[in-house]
């Protein structure tokens, strides 16, 4: 069986480069909570799973030391891409849609787990099981439960004082398919498996199901948490249309994680208003806003932002314009020399994973493993040319901008779309956003009153009648 736990020097390197990358695909990233993470201790973390690979790479690029990590057992089924796996510490889960005999595979992949949290190193396994690209946190299963508790075990066994610990984590990005929008990674309070030792031992599956529950109830409030399935759409719009009126009723500084916070409190304050059961006719028509809203605007983390701003030619539209002008030729360039590639991934993104769910994630690796090979290329093939037609400083410059016209093509990129949909709105008549931030402003307000009132929901009038009878 091989050490999966050892980290060899190549692995590190990959690591830094892939890092860096991630960290330029979005326009902001915010890491909070890294204080919580328990030090030379055996750790689990759990996030939520909303966009494979790129989830994961959030996760690696949060963590203070490497991740190994369980993925779907589909992916190894072919050699090169498992040796290609294990090497970059993936292991497989088999789940039941594998088939029944292949869950006794998961014996191998447990084993090598607990191996990696004996020594120290950190460990993830998705929590919920599979991604699904919604904001909202699915039920829990028990795999890496059971992983903690073996581990334990063993060091109640070997009379070890170490501890198994669980570090709930909220993974949050502006948009599941393009760049250039916010990351937000929240580690969260960690769970002590030593705290539900004895109970393990004195029935198994209890101390899962009680361990799960904690778990589910630490990890919501690290993320956007929106429970509703009917309302949802409009929940997750308005939360972002009226973000910038709840920040600043909150009296907080304007940055992502603030931000976050407040899309939570408006997706919290909405919950409430619908299990109120009062407010239907209210929600109905916010619904019906929304959808107009979306139909016009479907990008909505992007257009809420552009709404936000002044609907008039200010000094930060100028400054965008002089920006797409005095850098118009080196994004010309930059296009031109990176095309290919843009091209390629694009195309076979858009062929193979549009509506997967797996769109960012396989163009993030696609971004990773082919633009340094692509540059190298053009570093081996063009260099002497250039060497023997313009000297050594010229081709030195021109290796350097190879990567850095990676990096100034998507930032450029970044400024003009929001350009031109600044000066779209500049033209935009219709006053749905000022509708739907009204509606919200007036059915949030009437929740206040009922908060002072002393008015209950007919969820907490159910309880108090369920609470009468049992006494």
């Amino acid at each position: 069986m091989g050490k999966i736990y050892k980290i060899p020097l190549g692995y590190k390197i990959l690591k830094l480069h892939a890092g860096f990358l991630y960290n330029h695909w979005f326009s902001s990233v915010e890491i909070n909570g890294e204080e919580k993470i328990p030090e030379g201790e055996s750790v689990i973390y759990a996030p939520n799973h909303q966009n494979a690979f790129t989830d994961a790479m959030a996760l690696l690029t949060a963590s203070p030391q490497p991740v190994i990590f369980l993925a779907r057992a589909d992916l190894f089924k072919k050699k090169i891409f498992d040796k290609i796996l294990r090497w970059l510490k993936i292991m497989p889960a088999y789940r039941m849609r594998n088939g029944i005999s292949n869950l006794k595979k998961n014996a191998d992949s447990f084993e090598q787990a607990a191996q990696c949290l004996e020594h120290k190193e950190f460990f993830c396994l998705m929590p919920e099981g599979g991604q699904k690209e919604r904001r909202k946190l699915r039920p829990l299963v028990k795999g890496m439960f059971r992983i903690g508790f073996t581990v334990q075990n063993h060091y109640h066994e070997q009379g070890i004082s170490d501890n198994v610990y669980i570090v709930p984590t909220g993974i949050d990005y502006a948009s599941y398919d393009h760049s250039g929008g916010h990351l937000i990674v929240n580690f969260g309070k960690p769970i002590n498996m030593r705290d539900y030792y004895a109970r393990y031992q004195e029935n198994a599956p209890v101390a899962y199901n009680e361990v799960r529950a904690e778990l589910y109830k630490r990890m919501s409030p690290l993320m956007l948490d929106i429970r509703t399935d009917e309302h949802y759409d409009t929940f997750y719009a308005s939360s972002y249309i009226y973000n910038y009126d709840q920040l600043d009723e909150m009296g907080w500084d304007d940055n992502e994680t603030n931000r976050m916070a407040a899309r939570q409190r408006i997706v919290a304050n909405l919950d409430e208003i619908a299990a109120s059961g009062r407010y239907e006719s209210d929600l109905k028509e916010l619904d019906n806003l929304v959808a107009q809203w979306k139909k016009k605007y479907p990008e909505v983390e992007e257009w809420a932002a552009i709404k936000e701003l002044p609907k008039e030619f200010d000094g930060s539209l100028l400054r965008q314009i002089l920006y797409a002008i005095c850098w118009s030729i080196p994004a010309l360039y930059s296009a031109l020399i990176n095309f290919p590639v843009f091209a390629f991934v694009k195309w076979a993104c858009n062929k193979w994973t549009k509506g997967t769910g797996f769109y960012s994630s396989v163009a993030l690796g696609a971004h990773m493993l082919f633009f340094p090979i692509y540059h190298f290329l053009l570093m081996v093939i063009g260099g002497p040319f250039i060497y023997s037609h313009y000297g050594a400083l010229t081709t030195a410059i021109f290796c350097i901008m190879l990567p850095l016209s990676y990096y100034f093509s998507y930032h450029y990129w970044w400024n003009a779309k929001s350009l031109f949909k600044r000066v779209k709105n500049l033209f935009s008549k219709d006053n749905l956003t000022d509708q739907i931030a009204d509606k919200l402003t007036a059915m949030f307000r009437s929740l206040k009153k009922d908060h002072e009132n002393g008015v209950q929901t007919e969820v907490e009038v159910k309880i108090e009648n369920e609470n009468e009878q049992e006494n």
